[in-house]
């Protein structure tokens, strides 16, 4: 009988926890890039890793400039993992300076039977030698737990990571049901997949002004039917992510089809429209809908 570990990974935007997360899922399963809100909601994946199964929570970046209403869910999602998981992973950036937010997400957490892990990437940045030893320090005598200096991008440090886990008696048998596989969490991973393909093709206040609802999703065994909406704060915006004739919403399209087939081993039907929505990140109605509040 394979060991079940239940593992957050929390931190800041742009830290590198989907990239992370994709390259432990051997599959693009939740949307990469530099910009902020990459991860707006919690998303669970089931992974097979040697002679053990991990659910990985995958929650949201969290920006501490803006204060809407999304912002305010995104904010308090990770508590809700914390009540489900044994091991939290708090992901920092190698020249991160300020640690206040990974104190506090590790003060909230130390009142639960967790085991707290400090993940530094981006280690490949630093270039003088002499330099990354004294980071390192610095972030040693910061903090008391296990700390693992890494670079998703080279690869390096994720293994040690992996296997520590795997090889810790904290494993877990929880009767909570995971919905990793329900119709909910397929139509919630569809819309976070087109979002990323839309961050990657945009740009300036588009991606954080953008959210994608899918109005109907028809799975059956060998085909995923959707129709959503890709939904923007300006008139503007919609005429980007429509593009000159059409092309730039077709090319979304495309590209999300093509993850998507990948991801779920079955062809897709996509259709897409793009309405104007305002103030939609303040809307509770529509953040419930979307997925963003429970």
């Amino acid at each position: 009988m394979k060991n079940n570990f239940y593992i957050s990974i929390v931190g800041q935007s742009n830290t590198g926890k989907s990239s992370l997360v994709n390259f432990i899922c051997n599959n693009y399963v939740t949307a990469e890039s530099n910009k902020s809100q990459t991860t707006r909601m919690n998303l669970i994946h089931e992974v097979n890793y040697k002679e053990s199964k991990f659910f990985i929570y995958d929650t949201p970046g969290i920006s501490l400039k803006n204060t809407d209403l999304l912002s305010s869910s995104m904010k308090n999602a990770y508590i809700k993992t914390l009540e489900f998981v044994n091991f939290l992973i708090v992901m920092m950036d190698i020249n991160n300076k300020d640690f206040k937010y990974e104190k506090s997400i590790i003060n909230l957490s130390e009142n639960h039977n967790i085991i707290i892990i400090i993940v530094v990437n981006k280690i490949d940045l630093v270039n003088d030698q002499s330099e990354l030893i004294k980071i390192k320090k610095k972030i040693q005598d910061t903090f008391s737990h296990n700390i693992y200096f890494m670079s998703v991008k080279t690869k390096k440090g994720i293994k040690e990571l992996l296997d520590t886990i795997k090889d810790s008696s904290m494993t877990s048998n929880l009767n909570k049901k995971l919905e990793s596989k329900s119709s909910t969490q397929i139509k919630l991973s569809i819309q976070e997949t087109i979002r990323g393909v839309i961050n990657d093709k945009t740009h300036s206040e588009v991606p954080y002004d953008t959210a994608v609802y899918i109005e109907k999703c028809q799975i059956n065994n060998t085909l995923i039917k959707i129709e959503g909406l890709i939904v923007v704060e300006k008139l503007n915006q919609k005429k980007i992510i429509i593009g000159k004739n059409g092309l730039m919403i077709k090319e979304i399209g495309t590209k999300s089809r093509s993850l998507l087939e990948k991801t779920y081993s079955k062809k897709f039907y996509i259709s897409l429209k793009v309405v104007v929505k305002k103030n939609w990140k303040n809307n509770y109605k529509f953040l419930r809908e979307t997925g963003y509040i429970d």
